[in-house]
């Protein structure tokens, strides 16, 4: 029986979206039947899909995948064998960190892959996040993308955003408002994410956003959860938006307003 899988993405947003499609290029063909669907300029189907993260993957058109996956796991999905998720919680540290902070650009964007565990190996997806990061840099004239965050001149974390206008996702969109894509690293020892995200935020004052919002979960850290984190920083929880079982992701939108 061939396996049906249907993988969406979001451009190249993240490098391990690169990684997924090499490993599903590697996938025997009389075995497994893959098509791809890149939401970038397809809005409406990252709407159909409930898609709030930038790899999902959808085997036999039901059992659902967010994230990066890997061959094994594949496997036991073709044979029948439904991997169970466990919650991905950690008890995150109230020591906040403050190292330096540089620019994400396509010159540091590559420095990223250690906080994110991306091989040497594959750090040709990082490549193809370079030209993403200058392509939309340059649509919508600004410096950077976000900010990471550097401990002992390694990247341990960062707060990535874009325009709304660009997000596939079925978010609110408006010139004015920006989307958290990313906000990282969760430790158990150091806060990583919070140091770049609040000099993020007071960047994207100057640049004229006046409001920033983010997918974030109940408990879960997929997608840049916990909620009750974001509570603590001021953000507003906008209600429920979906609710990803396998993740055990009870996904909310939450903004905070940066100009009166």
């Amino acid at each position: 029986m061939v396996t049906k899988i249907d993988f969406y993405y979001w451009g190249s947003q993240c490098p391990w979206i690169g990684t997924t499609m090499n490993l599903l290029a590697g996938l025997k063909q009389n075995m497994f039947s893959v098509q791809y669907f890149d939401v970038s300029e397809n809005h409406h189907l990252a709407e159909e899909m409930n898609m709030f993260s930038s790899i999902l993957l959808v085997f036999n058109d039901n059992y659902r995948w967010n994230g990066p996956i890997t061959r094994s796991q594949i496997m036991d999905i073709a044979r029948g064998k439904y991997p169970v998720k466990k919650p991905y919680k950690v008890n995150l540290s109230k020591v906040v960190a403050t190292g330096e902070l540089k620019e994400l650009t396509e010159e540091t964007v590559m420095d990223s892959a250690v906080a994110c565990d991306i091989s040497l190996n594959h750090q040709e997806c990082c490549l193809a996040k370079q030209k993403w990061v200058k392509r939309i840099r340059e649509k919508y004239d600004l410096p950077h993308l976000g900010l990471l965050h550097y401990v002992e001149n390694q990247c341990v974390g960062g707060a990535e955003f874009v325009p709304s206008l660009e997000v596939p996702y079925p978010v609110p969109k408006a010139p004015e408002t920006a989307f958290l894509t990313c906000s990282f690293r969760s430790d158990e020892l150091f806060d990583y994410r919070s140091f770049p995200l609040a000099r993020l935020e007071d960047q994207l004052r100057k640049f004229g956003f006046r409001e920033l919002i983010a997918v974030v979960s109940e408990q879960v850290l997929l997608p840049n959860g916990p909620l009750a984190w974001f509570l603590e920083r001021k953000y507003k929880d906008l209600g429920s938006i979906y609710y990803e079982k396998n993740d055990h992701a009870k996904m909310h939108l939450v903004s905070k307003m940066l100009q009166d």
